[in-house]
């Protein structure tokens, strides 16, 4: 393959990831991938181009760019020099908003614009298009249809089925894609070349989550990790390199594993960052670890890492909403162990306290597995097991131990669980 490989191994069919599926909604407060943009400050942006009260009087002087009139355009500034052609990297910048919405909805930069291999990316399919008609230094303003947008079914709630949107787009520079043979991870004074692809597959996972499409974003995050642990390091500073950019990707990944409710996956990335010492002085990594515990009902341990991260941020309000829905979920799903006895019986109060319990399970989005406390006699336990099939959740015995098994190394050991859990279907 020649040029940097920005899409996944085994192809990326981005307009079904776009239009398939249903991504959950994102806490800006403290989900706001900051890693991902260094010095991302919003407050400091140039910003390109303005609200659009009505996207139909807009569209009057605007044309089309293609066959099917999906994307039109109108020019603001001119550009020159040559067209554009797939063996292109291009830096643009550019401002997405929704009609009559005061903000973007989406940000590059012109002073840090995104780079984009026209041959290989991860833009949406109208953006593309709209960057291919333009010359370097041009600005112009494009609406997209559904159809390369968003599609038919949208992402609710942040973005209404067959929605329309426009962009302000900069083509800041243009420069021919380097012609290199594939990657060969056994061959020596390989690591600047895989530093440089696995930036930009990146910057390309930055542009599909912002897209709201954490299932590509993540497999880029993935691809990314599994080529710098798979390329020979020749000194120590190629080893620093290699950790400061594992740091962002394992740090994203436990981002979108998070929003997309996977949180053993995210406790994997967590404890990744952990082995590379990146986590006890991380508040943000011990954030997104607390909340992957407080999912999987380890009340306990997430406490701590919330404790530790207020610490090092004590003034950070997405922090403190986390200790106190950590509190409040604490207490809707615990179970009084006093009831909890030796004896082959269970009385009445067990079974109103296990009926709430699970109840409250069930009902609480903010926790997907509950670890029950130990002692629990086989009476007992039936009869849990009979409160969560009249509620359709799993009871499970769970292994002590968790392993992930990735291409070039095994992360093993990464939480330690009881014997019982409960997972909701």
């Amino acid at each position: 393959m020649e040029g940097p490989p920005i899409v996944l191994e085994d192809g990326l069919d981005l307009q079904k990831l776009i239009t398939s599926s249903s991504i959950l909604n994102i806490n800006v407060d403290y989900d706001d991938l900051d890693n991902f943009l260094e010095d991302d400050d919003t407050n400091k942006f140039d910003q390109i181009g303005e609200p659009v009260e009505s996207f139909e009087s807009l569209e009057r002087h605007l044309v089309p760019i293609d066959g099917n009139g999906y994307v039109k355009k109108k020019t603001l500034e001119d550009g020159g020099g040559m067209p554009l052609h797939e063996g292109c990297t291009v830096y643009i910048a550019y401002s997405g908003y929704w009609e009559k919405s005061l903000e973007p909805f989406d940000i590059w930069k012109p002073n840090k614009p995104l780079v984009v291999d026209l041959k290989e990316n991860g833009l949406l399919p109208g953006i593309l298009l709209a960057v291919k008609s333009m010359l370097v230094g041009e600005k112009s303003i494009f609406l997209l249809s559904h159809q390369v947008a968003y599609g038919d079914l949208g992402i609710p709630p942040r973005i209404k089925p067959r929605a329309k949107c426009v962009f302000y787009i900069k083509l800041v520079k243009s420069i021919l894609t380097p012609k290199q043979g594939p990657l060969n991870f056994s061959e020596p004074n390989t690591f600047k070349r895989v530093l440089h692809e696995v930036k930009m597959i990146h910057v390309s996972g930055v542009t599909l989550y912002k897209s709201k499409n954490l299932p590509a974003a993540i497999q880029l995050f993935k691809k990314g990790v599994n080529m710098l642990h798979k390329c020979r390091l020749a000194d120590e500073d190629e080893e620093i390199q290699q950790q400061k950019l594992l740091v962002k990707l394992y740090t994203n990944l436990a981002i979108c594993y998070n929003l997309t409710k996977q949180p053993l996956k995210a406790c994997i990335s967590c404890n990744e960052l952990h082995r590379i010492n990146n986590l006890w002085n991380n508040s943000k990594v011990l954030f997104q670890n607390a909340k992957a515990l407080r999912m999987i009902g380890q009340f306990e341990e997430a406490h701590k890492k919330l404790k530790r991260a207020l610490k090092l941020s004590p003034n950070n309000n997405g922090i403190k909403a986390e200790i106190e829905l950590l509190e409040n979920t604490s207490k809707a799903c615990s179970i009084d162990v006093c009831l909890i006895n030796s004896r082959n019986l269970i009385d009445n109060n067990f079974k109103s306290e296990v009926d709430s319990l699970v109840s409250n399970f069930k009902q609480n989005p903010n926790v997907s597995k509950l670890t029950l406390p130990p002692g629990m006699n086989s009476s007992e336990m039936e009869y849990v097991k009979e409160a969560c099939l009249r509620e359709n959740l799993f009871f499970n015995q769970v292994q002590e131990t968790y392993t992930l098994d990735k291409e070039s190394h095994d992360v093993k050991n990464f939480i330690n669980f009881v014997n019982l859990s409960i997972d909701n279907l």
